[in-house]
């Protein structure tokens, strides 16, 4: 009898759980409907929410504290806040957001920040700065400029919860996560003390012309949990690219690659890829934004990548251009499915699943 009653009453919660409710349904059992199955207990969750071709990337830590990369695009009658708020709260179950790292001054990637802030709760944001704070040696290419009508959104949501990170610091997370920034601002993190040479950079293809744009003073940060490494580099360029692991290596192996710019091909320098030796790669572009064939033919040249995913297939490309169509989450253009990653609470494995109840694959961390 006691086991009857007790599968009737987690059954009842389950049918009545909502995001608001989901660390009560978790300890019975259950989720909410339409929320994915969670990393396991003190594991770290990885949502890649699709944007189209723009960048949003949430994280959950084991201690339910989030993280957001970007927020991509404006307008579109707020359709990317909306994606990445039905991911934050019906399918990570949160109902705010801890913090806000946005990695560089474009659109696509901080343009969103407005019709998020209205809807929920952001406390802390990160960027590299803005022209008013004045910072020596920081320059601003692309703005924001004061009269900028993102940067107006960004500042007044911002307004009092904002700091800005260079190379070397660490977000301020609870528990076994790490957040390591390791440029910003078109500078590198500085080398440990006796830190080897890269024997790697023998090989390194020559430095293109420099880029003036902030593409180049993205913001780059190492997640790591145990054993499991994930880098973001925003939309750093090759030359930036290269000085993160040349003449030093300062990011060491990577489990999980954000494939740099949306895969186009003025990023992800081979040295770079080389090097960090990614055992699966995630590309956050859209049908007709990013994912370069060059891009695509560079990560099928690296024997770590055991999976290159792309959120879409690149309309423009043939489909020798694309990655296998089993790693391309969404097939219809308008796009809105996210890929989820799971990772376990030692960091020795991830689960990659497209949304909430789709094709999944596990891997070994390095």
């Amino acid at each position: 009898m006691t086991n009857r009653l007790n599968v009737m009453w987690t059954y009842v919660l389950c049918r009545a759980a909502r995001p608001a409710l989901l660390a009560v349904a978790v300890a019975f059992g259950c989720a909410p409907a339409g929320a994915v199955e969670p990393a396991e207990k003190g594991g770290l969750d990885i949502y890649y929410i699709d944007v189209m071709g723009g960048a949003a990337t949430l994280l959950v830590t084991p201690e339910r504290e989030s993280i957001l990369i970007d927020t991509g695009w404006p307008g579109e009658n707020d359709r990317d806040p909306k994606r990445i708020l039905h991911v934050l709260k019906e399918v990570a179950g949160l109902d705010h957001l801890d913090h806000l790292v946005t990695t560089h001054w474009h659109m696509d990637h901080f343009g969103g920040v407005e019709g998020l802030a209205k809807r929920v709760e952001i406390k802390n944001f990160w960027d590299r700065g803005l022209p008013e704070d004045k910072i020596e040696g920081l320059d601003f290419p692309d703005g924001p400029k004061a009269d900028d009508p993102l940067g107006i959104a960004y500042r007044a949501a911002s307004k009092g919860k904002r700091k800005t990170v260079k190379a070397g610091d660490t977000l301020p997370l609870r528990g076994d996560v790490k957040a390591t920034v390791l440029a910003a601002s078109g500078r590198v993190a500085p080398a440990p003390e006796n830190a080897p040479a890269n024997p790697l950079c023998a090989e390194a293809p020559a430095d293109q012309e420099v880029d003036p744009s902030d593409n180049a003073r993205s913001v780059v940060v190492r997640f790591r949990l145990g054993k499991f490494d994930f880098l973001d580099c925003g939309d750093l360029t090759w030359n930036v690219e290269k000085a993160l692991v040349c003449p030093h290596d300062l990011i060491g192996t990577i489990d999980l690659y954000q494939v740099t710019h949306h895969g186009l091909s003025i990023s992800n320098n081979p040295i770079l890829l080389k090097t960090i030796q990614p055992i699966v790669t995630i590309m956050n572009n859209g049908p007709r934004k990013g994912g370069s064939a060059g891009t695509v033919e560079r990560l099928k040249t690296i024997p770590s990548i055991q999976a290159a995913y792309q959120l879409h297939r690149n309309a423009e490309t043939s489909a020798a251009d694309n990655t296998d169509p089993s790693l391309i989450v969404n097939t219809d253009e308008q796009g809105g499915k996210f890929l989820h990653v799971a990772v376990s609470p030692d960091g020795s494995r991830f689960r990659v699943q497209f949304g909430v109840d789709g094709p999944e694959r596990t891997f070994e961390s390095h």
